[in-house]
C-alpha cells in the first residue's frame, strides 16, 4: 500500500539533499490533472546512494526532474545543502544547480550531435567559466574519460553518432563528473544498454562513486539492478511511497510491503527458484494517474485490502529497524 509520511526522514544537518511532500501534477484534457507524484518524501545524505524502483509510470523520473526543478513541482520543500531551491531567483537556482548533475536515459537524445565528444564533456565548465585555462581544461577531460572507460585519444574528436550507446553513456558521465558535483541523479540510465554493458556500467559508477565522494539518486524500474548499488532503497508506486529500506533487508527473512515482494518476485534467477509473492497482482494493471483510488492506492491490486484501505490513507511507519512501510495490515 502506498502512503505518505516522513517518519524516515533523518536529521536536516545530516543529509545533503532532503524532499519533504512533492507533489507534481500536469494539466490534461478536460480539465483534469495527472498526479504524477504526492506527496513524497525522502533524503540522500552525503556519499550515499538511494535507489528509487516502480514499475514504469509510478513518478521516479518526474521525483528527478522535480528535485532539479526540471519544471519546478507544484508544491513541496527541496533542500540541497540547506539551500531551498524554491525560494531561489531564477539566475541563483542554475548556479546553485550546478552542484546536481541529471544523467538521463537516453543518451543520444541527450547529447548534441553537432558536436565533438570533447566539446559536450568541456560544455558545462565553459559556461560557468570554472575551467581554468586551457592545458588544465584539456587534461582534465582527457582524465575523465579516461576514468569512465574511454580512449580519449579515440574519442575525442567524435560525434555522438560515431559511438555504441554504452559509449554514449559514459561520456554522459563524464560530461556530469566535469562539474565536480556533490549529487549525481541517474535516471534509468543502464535501461536501452546490453546486459554486459549494464554490469560495466555498474562498476564504474561504484568507482565513480568512491572516487569522487558523491551521493546519487539512482532510479530504475529493475529491482536486482538497484540493490546492487544502492545504500537505501525507497519503493514507489503510482506517485507514492510504499516502502523504504536499508539494502540488506532485501535479504533478510522480513515482511515486505506486498508491492516489494511483487517487485522482487519478477527478478530473474539464474538456479530457476523463484519468490512466490503472498499477493497476485503482477498481471493486472496500474490504475490511471488521472483517478488514483482513494485511500491507498496500491488496494485495487492488493488482496489484504479491506474498506479502511479505502478510506484511510496509510502512513509510513517503521516496521522493522530501518525499513519503513505504509500498510494497514503489516505490524
Amino acid at each position: 500500500m502506498a502512503g505518505t509520511g516522513k517518519t524516515h526522514l533523518r536529521e536536516a544537518g545530516s543529509t545533503l539533499l532532503r524532499v519533504e511532500d512533492l507533489q507534481v501534477e500536469f494539466p490534461a484534457k478536460g480539465g483534469r490533472r495527472v498526479h504524477a507524484v504526492s506527496g513524497v518524501s525522502f533524503d540522500v545524505a552525503p556519499g550515499e546512494t538511494v535507489g528509487f524502483v516502480g514499475e514504469s509510470g509510478c513518478g521516479k523520473s518526474t521525483v528527478a526532474r522535480a528535485v532539479m526543478h526540471l519544471p519546478a513541482p507544484n508544491s513541496g520543500v527541496v533542500n540541497l545543502d540547506d539551500t531551498e531551491l524554491g525560494t531561489l531567483s531564477a539566475k541563483r537556482l542554475r548556479e546553485t544547480r550546478v552542484a546536481m548533475q541529471l544523467i538521463f536515459q537516453d543518451p543520444m537524445a541527450s547529447l548534441n550531435p553537432r558536436r565533438k565528444v570533447k566539446d559536450l564533456v568541456q560544455e558545462g565548465v565553459e559556461i560557468w567559466h570554472r575551467g581554468g585555462d586551457r592545458h588544465a581544461l584539456e587534461e582534465r577531460t582527457r582524465e575523465l574519460l579516461d576514468d569512465v572507460g574511454l580512449d580519449s585519444a579515440t574519442v575525442w574528436n567524435r560525434y555522438p553518432h560515431e559511438l555504441s550507446g554504452g559509449q554514449c553513456q559514459r561520456v554522459s558521465i563524464a560530461r556530469a563528473l566535469m562539474m565536480r558535483p556533490s549529487l549525481l541523479i541517474c535516471d534509468e540510465i543502464l535501461a536501452s544498454l546490453d546486459v554486459s554493458v549494464q554490469s560495466q556500467m555498474l562498476n564504474l559508477l561504484k568507482r565513480t562513486r568512491a572516487e569522487h565522494g558523491l551521493a546519487m539518486m539512482f532510479i530504475s524500474h529493475d529491482l536486482g539492478v538497484v540493490k546492487n548499488i544502492s545504500d537505501r532503497i525507497l519503493v514507489m508506486y503510482l506517485g507514492k511511497v510504499a516502502e523504504v529500506l536499508e539494502v540488506d533487508a532485501l535479504d533478510r527473512e522480513t515482511v515486505h510491503h506486498p508491492y516489494t515482494q511483487l517487485l522482487l518476485a519478477s527478478v530473474p534467477r539464474v538456479t530457476g527458484e523463484r519468490i512466490k509473492p503472498s499477493v497476485d497482482g503482477a498481471a493486472q494493471d496500474l490504475p490511471s494517474p488521472l483517478n488514483p483510488p482513494s485511500g491507498c492506492r496500491f488496494r485495487t491490486r492488493c488482496p489484504l485490502a479491506t474498506d479502511r484501505c479505502a478510506q484511510e490513507e496509510p502512513q509510513l511507519e517503521e516496521k522493522r529497524p530501518g525499513q519503513f512501510i505504509a500498510c494497514h495490515h503489516i505490524s
